[in-house]
């Protein structure tokens, strides 16, 4: 394209570049190149190369030189008489192959012959001469070929001149009689008519043309070689009408045309075209024409007929197109009556093996190549022989590299209208970089420019247009980011949304942005995924649907859309190395993971003989498919009402492909999973990974195949949804406590035992139940019909069903659905008193704190009781938390779950530690009392003792038993795990150890009392000690100790209602026993209480001191000296009996 600048016009040159070459090496490059190149082929913006082709081949041949034409293409009928034909294949229009190197720079041009006429009968009528006719083509690659004319000079009509617009156009030329040829110019063909009409097909393409040839045993002379000749027009004439005459009546029989002569003897070849192939028809033609010849003293040779059939219909290619990296399958369509007894495919002339990448079968006559890339273009051959026919074709194949992906982090989003700059980026991953442009263009098509272009790998390029919005520019704009490589021209398209000014903005995001209610925002999925988020804002959150799928996963995915069986091996491979190299960003995909599944539908629904490299791996897809990783993927796609029966297309997949194992004897097994495959005759018996299957008597003597998938973690991938529930509601009760096992039988199985070992043993209320795919609208559940329970032993269980198919067992707590919604209306009631008590409890400790903490044990007394309180408050409130999120007989969500797991075992333990706490300070206040240890001292202790343990433990815990999906219960609430880690020890252990170092400590106490009671003065404090060990014994142990020893208690015996209904009323109502035990029976509490609200508070002080004896001032003072001389059992200022008792009170 050149632009004047004096006339400001453009012009278009289109320039035709000839370029020879004589390295054989760069030949073989630009062979290669051109296979997989696309045309037009961009150079820059102002050119273009519109197409390239490699035409003729030449190379040294002895003393001269062999020019061979490349496929599809010939040299003219002129050129090969000049320098006459070197192969086989001269027809009298054209050859592929000359004996020379023409001096002016000629070269192959496109050949596409029509169907000559059949040549006249053995009688030569006297030609009619038809008018010459003149073609003007308007193509630049239209090749005209004209023989001599058949005659001397005929008398010519008037001329008509034809202005043809058809690329590629041949006019074939007549039969040659005359003996002296006279060329004609290219422009002009003369064709002559004789009295018997020709027979003619040329609007009529033939499906094969069968190059055929026999032996005539003669003396092969020279005059044969020259088509003028009368020897040459006799030997043709004769063979033809034969020819004809018996082949016509070849099913789908067009013509038949002699096309020469060759040395050895004299072998006749001639070309047969028809729709149609017969061996046997040929054969029987063939023995006709022998005695049909031999009549005119043609001695044929019966054994030397040879045919060679070149297919004309294409490959059947599957995919189309051929992306590099997947698995292509190409058939070839010989003629259905061949009988196939050997295919040879070829690549570039060279013989492929039937091995490694490539598989061959014979019937059909078929390829499969493996990962191909684009070096396997080129040039693809089928051969297919049977008793006397071979079939060939050949076929440029091209593979494409894998197209460009686009990702756009922002597709659709909303924005407040503002002065404000937005960026556009637009990412682009590709396989072959070639001549990649990226471009941002505005609604009406123009180029925007890119404020930065940035490669961010060897394979990703991303540019970004920055957008300028003023309040003046806020109308809803589309951009469009265009990607070209060669011929590859995809768009994707941006819509920028703008919000009015004042618009309430109910949902807000870092990436989905800004929204009012009803909003949809669009954004581009991570590195290596394709798809999309789509965000829609609905009470005031964005509610995200994750259609973001592995780009390496969407690529087998579209490759297996039209998979067939022959494919199937391939698919396979490719399916479990990209599964198992790309474990994690599977299993966190639920979109991937309903991909995957629907790769092995299509396995499933294809594949009639699955061999075990197939079911190794499928078995090694699914195993990573159903690992414990994948639990909170499943728990997605069974809550998502569009893929809510994932999981049961998963399951019957497998049940599928079970069905179709091609081998008796398969044993395979997994982490997640085994798979057993046997024969038995009448009754069969096995043990198989914690369960056992017995089948008494089919009935029948035959050998039976069956073959067993032991699931051990599908309960994470089925939902324990059954038929007794409706579509709207489910129960949430029931939990899948055991393995799933799926039976598959070639033979009707009326009668199977199985059992199940519990992975609960604190469940009940078994059932024994089969997946069945119809129910909840195709989405399927568990079903009991046809399945008994027979027998419940400690930890398995025993079903008996009449059928076979995918078996477990559902469970449920043991406590009545009466017993439990009684223990969920006492729970809920109390826990709230239990949470009103204690935020009490802290507000009376707030508001009497510095009257009641004037010594350092009042102190630690009360910073005891406000710790205790704020442990269990903060413990239930994380079990409220977890009560909500938590979904009983359903996956939980895992994160959340998590959260509410350790807090609440961290909260409790707590708890457990501060009344560790006050016991060390009553043991250190009785027995060291020598010791008088600071109150910082002992608060450091305090803290570190009462929130440092718990946090090691908790953490120690979740790091020990979160790997193993064992940290809290699933399918449960968000308490610690028992089942299958035991994680739950790790508060039963430090909770009862704590209880019985409590224990200790007051016989300690009470024998330390006691040895002081003999023989010794005691101070009056130390005597009423014993009230406030009393108090502890009375309350604290039995508040914290008997309340978890009930615990204890339900799970050794989760039968007994007695024990959940007293675990549940202790542990409801600890908050409202802190409140009374802890703060309203102290009396000096309850003495600051009322002197916070009497304004006659001294008077009754002063008057409570002279009933007492000594005064409230003296008798401190004396305590004050007896502490500088001797020692200091209790510091508090009381000013009676009674409150040094109370100042001990739930220490």
């Amino acid at each position: 394209m050149f632009v004047d600048p004096a006339l400001s016009q453009t012009f278009n040159y289109f320039i035709a570049i000839e370029v020879n070459v004589s390295d054989i090496s760069v030949v073989n490059q630009l062979r290669s190149l051109l296979n997989y190149v696309q045309f037009p082929y961009m150079i820059s913006n102002t050119i273009e190369i519109d197409s390239a082709n490699l035409t003729t081949v030449c190379s040294p041949n002895g003393t001269g030189y062999q020019c061979k034409c490349e496929d599809q293409l010939a040299w003219s009928y002129n050129t090969c008489l000049t320098y006459t034909s070197c192969g086989n294949d001269y027809n009298n229009y054209s050859c592929g192959c000359i004996n020379g190197l023409p001096p002016d720079g000629e070269s192959c041009g496109y050949i596409q012959p029509t169907i000559p006429p059949s040549p006249p009968s053995s009688a030569t009528p006297t030609p009619t001469p038809s008018s010459p006719t003149t073609e003007n083509s308007t193509e630049a690659n239209s090749t005209t070929l004209s023989p001599p004319p058949s005659s001397p000079t005929p008398t010519p009509s008037s001329p008509t001149t034809e202005n043809s617009t058809e690329a590629n156009s041949t006019i074939p030329p007549p039969t040659p009689s005359s003996a002296t040829p006279t060329p004609s110019p290219t422009t002009t063909e003369i064709s002559t008519e004789t009295t018997t009409p020709p027979t003619t097909s040329s609007a009529v393409t033939p499906k094969f043309q069968v190059e055929m040839s026999f032996k005539i045993l003669d003396t092969f002379t020279t005059d044969l070689l020259d088509p003028t000749s009368v020897k040459y027009i006799k030997f043709k004439d004769d063979i033809q009408n034969a020819l004809t005459a018996n082949y016509q009546y070849l099913p789908g029989f067009l013509s038949v045309i002699v096309t020469g002569f060759r040395a050895g003897s004299v072998i006749t070849d001639f070309v047969v075209n028809t729709n149609n192939v017969s061996d046997a028809a040929i054969v029987a033609a063939n023995t006709q024409i022998v005695k049909d010849l031999k009549i005119k003293d043609y001695i044929i040779d019966p054994n030397s007929f040879q045919a060679l059939i070149n297919g004309t219909e294409p490959f059947s290619i599957t995919p189309s197109p051929v992306l590099s990296g997947n698995v292509m399958q190409m058939n070839c369509s010989p003629p259905d009556a061949m009988s196939v007894q050997s295919v040879t495919w070829k690549f570039n002339n060279s013989p492929l093996p039937n091995s490694g990448r490539y598989t061959i079968i014979n019937q059909p006559p078929t390829l499969v190549v493996l990962n191909v890339k684009t070096d396997d273009s080129g040039v693809y051959s089928c051969v297919v022989t049977d008793n006397i026919l071979t079939y060939t074709h050949q076929q440029v194949i091209t593979i494409q590299p894998q197209p460009p992906i686009i990702n756009l982090p922002l597709s659709q989003i909303y924005v407040r209208c503002g002065n404000q700059n937005i960026p556009m980026k637009c990412c682009v991953t590709y396989s072959t970089p070639g001549t990649l442009q990226i471009n941002w263009l505005d609604n009406s098509g123009n180029q925007l420019p890119s404020s930065s272009d940035v490669m961010l790998s060897i394979n990703e390029r991303c540019i970004t247009y920055t957008l300028p919005v003023t309040q003046q520019n806020c109308a809803n704009k589309k951009f469009t980011c265009q990607v070209m490589n060669g011929k590859i021209n995809m768009t994707a398209v941006a819509q920028l949304n703008f919000l009015a000014a004042g618009a309430l903005l109910t949902c807000n995001d870092p990436l989905y942005g800004n929204g009012t209610d009803g909003s949809v925002a669009v954004v581009g999925c991570p590195q290596n995924f394709e798809g999309n988020l789509t965000a829609t804002c609905i009470n005031k959150q964005w509610q995200v649907a994750d259609n973001c799928v592995l780009s390496v996963i969407k690529q087998i995915a579209t490759e297996s859309e039209n998979l067939t069986a022959l494919m199937v091996p391939g698919i396979a491979t490719q399916l479990a190395n990209a599964v198992q190299s790309n474990r994690q960003q599977i299993q966190d995909s639920p979109a991937t993971v309903s991909a995957v599944v629907n790769i092995l539908n299509k396995i499933a629904e294809v594949s009639k003989n699955v061999t075990e490299d197939v079911i190794q791996n499928v078995l090694e897809t699914v195993n990573i498919l159903v690992s414990p990783n994948t639990t909170k993927t499943w728990s997605t796609l069974n809550n998502n009402n569009e893929n809510k029966n994932t999981s049961a297309r998963l399951l019957g997949s497998m049940e599928t492909i079970s069905g179709s194992l091609a081998q008796d004897y398969i044993s395979i097994n997994k982490e997640n999973l085994n798979l057993q495959k046997t024969l038995f005759s009448r009754n069969f018996s096995t043990d198989l990974n914690s369960s056992h299957i017995l089948i008494p008597d089919t009935g029948s003597p035959n050998v039976t195949a069956i073959t067993t998938i032991v699931f051990t973690t599908m309960n994470i991938v089925l939902p324990a949804r059954n038929s007794t529930e409706t579509a709207n509601t489910t129960n949430n009760t029931n939990v899948i406590n055991g393995i799933v096992m799926l039976v598959k039988s070639d033979t009707i199985v009326k009668n199977v035992s199985i059992s199940f070992n519990k992975q609960n043993t604190s469940l009940g209320n078994p059932q024994c139940v089969f997946w069945n795919f119809t129910l909840f609208g195709e989405a399927g559940g568990w079903d009991s019909s046809g399945c008994t329970v027979l027998d419940d032993k400690n930890d398995s269980i025993t079903c008996s069903c009449n059928h076979l198919t995918s078996f477990s067992i559902l469970m449920s707590p043991f406590i009545p659905e009466a017993i439990r919604i009684l223990l969920d209306f006492i729970t809920y009631i109390g826990v709230s008193i239990s949470l009103l008590s204690l935020v009490l409890c802290l507000i009376i400790e707030a508001f009497v704190w510095t009257v009641v903490t004037k010594n350092s044990t009042a102190y630690m007394r009360h910073v005891s009781i406000v710790n205790i309180a704020v442990s269990l408050l903060m413990a239930d409130i994380w079990f409220m938390v977890g009560a909500g999120i938590s979904d009983i007989g359903h996956s939980t969500p895992v994160g959340s779950c998590t959260a509410a797991t350790f807090f609440t075992h961290f909260f409790y333990l707590a708890l457990f530690f501060w009344m560790l706490i006050s016991a060390l300070l009553l043991l250190y206040r009785m027995v060291m009392v020598f010791s008088d240890m600071s109150k910082c001292a002992m608060m450091s202790i305090a803290f570190t003792v009462g929130y440092g343990a718990p946090l090691i433990i908790a953490v120690i815990t979740i790091a020990v038993t979160a790997p193993q999906h064992g940290y809290f219960r699933q399918d449960s609430a968000c308490w610690l795990n028992w089942a299958q880690t035991k994680a739950l020890l790790a508060f039963v252990i430090p909770a009862l150890t704590i209880v019985a170092i409590n224990l200790l400590i007051l016989i300690v106490v009470l024998v330390k009392i006691l040895m002081r009671g003999v023989g010794e003065n005691r101070q009056p404090e130390e005597k009423n000690a014993l009230v406030v060990v009393a108090r502890c014994v009375v309350i604290l142990t039995p508040l914290f100790g008997l309340t978890w020893g009930f615990g204890i208690g339900t799970m050794v015996a989760p039968e007994s209602v007695g024990f959940h209904v007293v675990f549940a009323v202790l542990n409801s109502f600890q908050g409202l026993f802190i409140l009374i035990f802890g703060t309203l029976l102290d009396s000096r509490v309850r003495a600051a209480i009322v002197g916070r609200f009497s304004f006659v508070h001294t008077l009754s002080g002063r008057t409570r001191t002279s009933s007492g004896g000594a005064s409230s001032s003296s008798r401190f003072s004396r305590f004050r000296r007896e502490r500088r001389n001797a020692y200091n059992v209790s510091d508090v200022a009381a000013s009676s009996q009674s409150g040094a008792s109370e100042s001990f009170i739930n220490i």
